[in-house]
This record gives C-alpha cells, sequence and structure tokens, in this order.
C-alpha cells in the first residue's frame, strides 16, 4: 500500500486551489446564513493582515484556515476542509501547526455562526465558548439574525 503524504504549508489565500475549496465549503453553509455587506467590505479590507496555511494530502488541499496575531492571541478565520476529510483530524493538525508558526501566544480565538453546528466541532477541538450574540455580520436564511459565538482555547507551553 502506497504511504500518503502529508504536508502543511502557508499559501497565498488568493491561489485558485485555496479560493475553490473554500467556496466549495462556505457554499453548503450559504444553506443557513449570509454575511452582510457589512461583513464582505471588512474581511476585504484586512484580507493582507492574514496568513492562509493550507493543509495537503498527496499535494491535493484538503483543508485551509486563516490566521493573524494581535498581541498574544492567535485568531483564526475561514477553516474549511474538504467534505471527505472532516472527522479525520485535518482541522486539528491545522490548528496546531498554525500556533506554531506565531511566536508569544497564550490564546487562540475563532468566530462561528452558532446555526452551522461549527460550535462542536470547535470545542471538539479543545475551544471553550467565551460570549455569544445577535451578529450585525451574518443573516440567516429565513431573514433573521445570525448569533455569532467567540471560542477560545488557551495555549501552555
Amino acid at each position: 500500500m502506497p504511504k500518503v503524504k502529508l504536508m502543511i504549508r502557508q499559501l497565498d489565500a488568493n491561489e485558485k486551489s485555496v479560493v475553490e475549496l473554500s467556496e466549495r465549503c462556505f457554499d453548503e453553509l450559504r444553506q443557513v446564513y449570509r454575511p452582510t455587506e457589512l461583513a464582505v467590505s471588512n474581511k476585504n479590507s484586512a484580507k493582507s493582515e492574514w496568513s492562509c496555511f493550507g493543509f495537503h494530502v498527496d499535494e491535493v488541499l484538503v483543508g485551509v484556515v486563516e490566521a493573524k496575531q494581535v498581541g498574544s492571541e492567535l485568531q483564526l478565520s475561514s477553516l474549511a476542509v474538504a467534505s471527505s476529510f472532516r472527522q479525520k483530524g485535518v482541522a486539528r493538525k491545522l490548528v496546531d501547526f498554525v500556533v506554531t508558526q506565531f511566536k508569544s501566544i497564550n490564546s487562540v480565538s475563532v468566530w462561528c455562526v452558532e446555526q452551522t453546528g461549527n460550535v462542536a466541532v470547535f470545542k471538539a477541538l479543545g475551544f471553550n465558548v467565551v460570549q455569544r450574540f445577535d451578529s450585525d455580520f451574518f443573516i440567516l436564511s429565513d431573514g433573521s439574525k445570525a448569533v455569532e459565538v467567540q471560542l477560545k482555547q488557551k495555549i501552555t507551553a
């Protein structure tokens, strides 16, 4: 049986494979919610502040996440894993690797929309809910406000 080659590396967020994987994964979530114009504008204007990392299996991109350091906190955004690779440790390996790429981090923070079910994913990765509120950035498919949840994980040296 041939050995599977795994690799995580920093990528350009505009690379075709990154954009395609993100679009595929987030298209599923668009059945639940969509970003407001303000959210899209904020994301586009802050794009250069984020570093993008990709998880490859046999040179095929199967997971991505964006990260930026703010003080001693590492913020994660846009975590996406190809559906056929979910629940196989890809998200955990990506998050663990990304933490090693930044200095003097004592916590990792991520936001998600509660109605997607992704809070459970981040809890399984060791994150804890620190706040939740009605969002000004995301609208549910029925037109009501989504609930945004911030989760954090403490990092110990």
